[in-house]
């Protein structure tokens, strides 16, 4: 939940949902008509598929499926439905508003004859063998080089795009709320939505201009903006950020792609080399578009639920079998949250021999209830110019591994610049959007609910140059120092843009005793917020944590986490000095210089105990100076940028990960001098209809002799009732202890493949995940405590067993088979440990013990 909250909700959307949170209440009572049935030939009996069904008078409908049968659920209905169909008379019935009711329809043939295509009303069972639509598109995909642009050696052109998102379903009702007293001057932008007949509120505008280059072997794609302009809020949001929301919301569509993206999730091409096992496919007419006589080539997903489109394609009607047209939708029963209706047209033209877009248009519904509340409705426009063929240019317009390069002055171009490379003037309505956001920021009510909605998303609120937060934080307990009061903020735009401090102080009640933590930043940009990143942390932190946590800059406190199973009763009091220098470049590689003086002493029911000659010994704490290096790649990364959190948005490129640390004895009271290397691999996996996987690979070891575990590497466990995906959730904290270790990490997700196809669980739109993790790491001769009593040796339980362990033969494993999209929102993981089940406190599910099985929850959209 809080990696979509980040994503989704820290960008120009928090405008919509300021307004969306004051109306549910209020659109709950408007009229939900729900009407759904069958067409079917009069005399025949039998289902027609591809008929229009809408309201009269609106723009609100759909067509049928291969089955015949729709369905539609709008606030927006008409009193009369009708279904129309080429060679058929249209039929019209009334019907009741807001209420849900079966309406089908007998379709009668009229006297229309058809002279190039011969409709039959006779349905036959669909098969692919001796079908013209399925040879139809096999031609279509075997002149894909020759008919898409990709098949030039060389090509490039300019690219102008625009993208509006507005507020939809306004009603006088919402109008009227007593909260939109200051607001009234912005329903006089309302207009109504040519997909779907809502009527809408345009909030933000963001318009692009760039350069595109492409070379064909080997194959480098890459875009140069040269500009970018948006109607944002100041101080609150990164404009990069913002950006690279749109590009995840609005991506590049290609009819031609194995696989179309929207919203991030992968949808199955119609001219994939899968699509004729996936995709049903008819031919309805012949008709003419942009004067050239095409095949109207309709299509939609054998299963209604799966990522698949609904829609026509136009191609020529002779031997190029080139795409003239294409016209996309999606089933109502699609198996995706949130956008219920989406359009894409695209249309193409022969120049100089080569098929290119001379329109490109995409429209997105989205709504968190279609029965009530606010939605959101988005398109985006895209204008092509200047096109050029195979003339390749400097090797430098292609080196380097980023798809997109940004210019460095890319939000700063003036109103003169847009107004020339705009290829048609902004409407008033589109030119007022940037207007109306000048003026939403100056009425106080507005910011108020800003810094309400930011409380909610981020845990921080504004008060002057100061976010105070995170609130989940602000009461959290653990079995070893019981309840603790915290504190914290961090400043502001309003306080600095390039220098930031930040602070916490948390009171232990039984304890009586203070931690606190305070931290200083300066950014060498312009901003801290700004991308890629140059920036300097200094940090000091006393403060405790479970072992094996990762100790950083922010704080692992939350409420909801505080809430742990088995035994916890081991914690690390620490003191930290931490120094950062972090430096990020346009290529998506970066380093980190670090330098850290931390001191860690043990909490709770144990202590780093040791055999000093004959007698026993405590070490009361253990001190180490480190100074590390981290590098990290991540080619053609995207993400989110926002306050204090950066969400990745995983793409199919790696990320690697390769961190050194070096220990210095006698250096501000260290005692040891070790190496620690490590390297980590993080892949997203894409399989088409089956789902895509995460998976994640990781080594490293540890040089020298004499270590205490402690410093060593501990595995990052999970004993809280949440599924956490890079953590061992059947695991307890500090179970084992090593200097060398390997660890594979892959989570699948399925996509609803499975569950699609079962009639009961279909409906309820769940979806399948598994995951498995492995762990194997081993302990050298010289840093083994069990080999030498001289050093900090393993802890154990109250009754003096071992409760630290090294590892035998087999490694660590885990699997986990869950359910997720439960109310859109829950995930359910069934979690089975697979080794290591004799071990003390391991998991059990309802008292049954040695199974190593439990169930976790886990919250995300």
């Amino acid at each position: 939940m809080n990696q979509f909250l980040k994503q989704t909700l820290s960008n120009p959307y928090w405008i919509l949902i300021v307004f969306a949170v004051f109306s549910t209440s209020t659109l709950g009572a408007q009229e939900f008509t729900k009407v759904k049935g069958t067409v079917i030939d009069k005399q025949t009996k039998e289902p027609l598929a591809f008929v229009n069904v809408s309201f009269v008078g609106t723009t609100v409908g759909t067509t049928t499926d291969a089955d015949g049968q729709y369905l539609i659920q709008t606030q927006w209905a008409g009193n009369q439905l009708q279904a129309s169909f080429l060679g058929y008379k249209t039929d019209t019935v009334f019907i009741e508003l807001g209420k849900n009711q079966i309406i089908n329809f007998e379709l009668e043939s009229s006297s229309e004859v058809l002279e190039t295509v011969t409709v039959s009303s006779k349905k036959k069972r669909y098969r692919k063998k001796n079908n013209p639509a399925v040879d139809l598109i096999r031609k279509v995909m075997a002149n894909r080089d020759r008919n898409h642009l990709k098949g030039q050696e060389f090509y490039e052109y300019e690219k102008y795009e625009k993208v509006e998102l507005d507020l939809n379903n306004i009603t006088d009702k919402f109008r009227d709320r007593k909260i939109f007293k200051n607001f009234q001057f912005m329903f006089d932008y309302v207009d109504t939505s040519e997909i779907n007949g809502k009527p809408y509120l345009p909030v933000y505008m963001q318009e692009t201009k760039s350069k595109i280059y492409y070379r064909k072997k080997p194959e480098k794609f890459r875009e140069f903006r040269e500009a970018i302009i948006q109607s944002d809020i100041e101080s609150f949001w990164d404009g990069k950020g913002v950006a690279a929301q749109m590009d995840v919301l609005y991506q590049d569509v290609d009819i031609y792609a194995n696989q179309i993206f929207i919203v991030d999730i992968p949808f199955t091409g119609p001219l994939s080399p899968i699509a004729p096992d996936f995709y049903k496919y008819y031919i309805i007419d012949t008709v003419e578009v942009n004067g050239k006589s095409c095949i109207d080539l309709a299509f939609l997903p054998r299963n209604k639920q799966d990522f698949g489109f609904v829609g026509n394609i136009f191609v020529t009607n002779d031997t190029n079998y080139a795409i003239v047209k294409v016209d996309l939708g999606i089933s109502e029963r699609i198996n995706m949250n949130w956008i219920t209706a989406l359009k894409i047209v695209q249309e193409f033209s022969k120049v100089d021999s080569v098929w290119i877009t001379t329109k490109d248009e995409i429209v997105l519904d989205f709504s968190i209830n279609k029965k009530k509340g606010l939605g959101f409705f988005g398109r985006k426009s895209v204008f092509y110019k200047n096109f050029v063929f195979n003339t390749p240019r400097a090797d430098s317009i292609y080196a380097g591994p980023a798809k997109i390069v940004d210019a460095d002055d890319l939000f700063e171009k003036d109103d003169a610049y847009w107004q020339k490379v705009r290829p048609e003037p902004l409407s008033v309505k589109e030119q007022a959007v940037y207007e109306m956001i000048d003026s939403l920021q100056t009425i106080p009510t507005f910011q108020t609910s800003v810094d309400l909605l930011e409380l909610a998303i981020t845990g921080y609120f504004a008060v002057g140059p100061v976010d105070l937060g995170p609130a989940a934080a602000f009461l959290t307990f653990n079995n070893v120092q019981g309840a603790k009061l915290r504190v914290g903020g961090e400043t502001n735009f309003r306080f600095n843009k390039k220098n930031k401090i930040t602070g916490s102080l948390t009171y232990i009640i039984n304890e009586r005793d203070f931690r606190y933590s305070i931290g200083l930043l300066h950014s060498f940009n312009e901003d801290f917020f700004y991308y890629p990143k140059h920036e300097i942390r200094l940090a000091y932190t006393y403060d405790s944590n479970f072992p094996g946590q990762r100790i950083g800059f922010a704080s692992n406190e939350n409420f909801l986490l505080s809430f742990k199973r088995g035994v916890v009763d081991k914690m690390l009091d620490f003191k930290s000095i931490r120094f950062n220098y972090l430096r990020e470049f346009h290529s998506n590689f970066s380093y980190d210089l670090i330098f850290e003086n931390l001191q860690q002493r043990p909490i709770g029911e144990w202590q780093f105990g040791y055999e000093n000659g004959t007698e026993n010994a405590v070490l009361k704490n253990i001190n180490t100076s480190e100074f590390g290096l981290n590098l990290r790649f991540a080619p053609n990364e995207e993400f989110i940028q926002g306050k204090d959190f950066r969400v990745q948005i995983f793409n199919q490129y790696p990320i690697l990960s390769l961190n050194y640390a070096l220990g210095v004895k006698d250096l501000f009271g260290s005692k040891y001098d070790y190496h620690r290397l490590s390297f980590r691999f993080f892949k997203k996996w894409q399989f088409s209809v089956l789902g895509y996987a995460h998976m994640a690979l990781e080594t490293g070891k540890t040089f020298g002799k004499g270590i205490p575990y402690p410093i060593l590497f501990i595995p990052q466990a999970n004993q809280t009732y949440a599924f956490e995906s890079y953590s061992y959730n059947m695991m307890n904290f500090l179970e084992f202890a090593y200097d060398q270790y390997a660890s594979a990490t892959v989570r699948y997700f399925f996509n609803g493949f499975i569950f699609n196809k079962i009639p009961l669980l279909k409906r309820l739109k769940l979806r399948e995940v598994a995951s498995f993790k492995l762990l194997y790491g081993k302990m050298s001769d010289a840093n083994n405590p069990n080999l030498h009593p001289e050093l900090v040796q393993f802890p154990t339980d109250i009754d003096g067993n071992p409760a630290t362990f090294l590892f035998g033969s087999a490694p660590y494993m885990e699997a986990s088979a869950g359910v997720e999209n439960i109310f859109k929102i829950l995930n359910i993981s069934f979690v089975k440990r697979l080794t290591y089940l004799n071990n003390p406190n391991v998991p059990e599910l309802f008292g049954v013990k040695g199974l190593g099985l439990r169930f976790l929850i886990s919250v995300e959209f």
